[in-house]
Formats: structure tokens, sequence, C-alpha cells
């Protein structure tokens, strides 16, 4: 089943205080290494945290977020690593869609030989970006975390988790999910 980061925004709150560079790394390793029975696991991820995507070619409006994205992730204190292979199955496609969804996400194959397609939507994303490459960055970083098997973050975590379907897009584009009750659930639930 796709998933997709729906249009919600946030409505101008400042998030008063962060975590540590050390605690998001950790929360983000937890995640990428919970199991199953963890809170925010997302089944249609991979097996493993090193992966390919096939070499995407865009206008440099595109490619500098986009590159972004996947240096985003291989800069984390995680397991976590992004790379572009032209033997790559997985894919990425940015065009305009008439659906109301910034980006998508949809897996194929099993968890051990996962591949996929992202597609971002550039017609929502031009409608609601004050900054472009920010929300490009932000949306496809979040729907790389898919495929590291990380689930939407939904109601009850409006935060600045990267995972969060109400996460400022134009200042949150890192892959560290700094995310306090989302990390306190993974320790209860014996992910660490």
């Amino acid at each position: 089943m796709p998933f997709h980061d729906t249009r919600h925004k946030t409505r101008g709150r400042s998030i008063s205080g962060r975590i540590s560079l050390a605690a998001s790394a950790l929360l983000v390793t937890l995640a990428v290494t919970a199991s199953p029975a963890s809170a925010h696991y997302y089944s249609g991820g991979g097996s493993s945290a090193s992966f390919t995507i096939k070499p995407y070619d865009y206008n440099n409006t595109w490619m500098t977020p986009l590159n972004k994205a996947l240096s985003n992730w291989n800069v984390t204190a995680t397991p976590a690593y992004v790379s572009k292979s032209s033997s790559s199955s997985s894919w990425l496609q940015a065009a305009s869609f008439s659906s109301s969804w910034y980006g998508l996400y949809t897996p194929y194959g099993s968890r051990t030989s996962r591949y996929f397609r992202i597609q971002l939507n550039s017609r929502t994303i031009y409608n609601d970006a004050s900054n472009w490459s920010n929300f490009v960055t932000s949306s496809f970083v979040h729907e790389l975390g898919h495929r590291l098997s990380l689930d939407d973050l939904t109601s009850g975590y409006c935060t600045t988790s990267i995972m969060s379907y109400c996460r400022n897009r134009i200042h949150d584009h890192t892959a560290v999910a700094r995310h306090q009750r989302c990390q306190r659930l993974l320790l209860k639930k014996g992910a660490a």
C-alpha cells in the first residue's frame, strides 16, 4: 500500500526546545532497527538500511534539494546510507500529479529484495511551498524514510520529526527525527 505525505500544514507554532543531535540520532537508529512491535514501524521498508536509487536527472531547481535529501540521510549517525546506481530497480519520479499529496512511496517485492518508486508532486509543492528547495528536500527525505521502515506519524504527533504529517516542511528537512514522544514509545516497547 503506498504512503503519501498529505497536505497538513503547520499552524505557525514554535517548537520550544530540541533534543540534542546525539539523542536524535539514537531515535532514528531505534526507529530504523525497531521490531514490528514498535509504535512506528512500516512493513513496506527494506531489510537493509543501505540501499540504492536510479540516478535521476532534473534541472538544478530539483537536483540540489533532491541530492541534499540523500546527503541528509547519509550524514546521520545511523546505518542509513542511500546512493545512486544505474542498476537499481528503485526510482524517483518528480512530476505534476492531479492528486493532493506532496510525495508518494510505493514498495515492490519482498522485504529482503525491496525496491520502490517515489513520486514527488510538483503541482502541490509549487502551490504550497514558500521555500521550494527545503520543501522538496523535506518531502524526499520523508519518503526515503519509508524505505527505512519508518511509518508516518499522524494524529497526536505534530512534531519536528521528518515522518510527521504536520511538520514544518520549510524548516524541518533533515533526516534526524527530533521527536521525544516517539523515543519514549520505542523505549517502552523494548526497541532499544
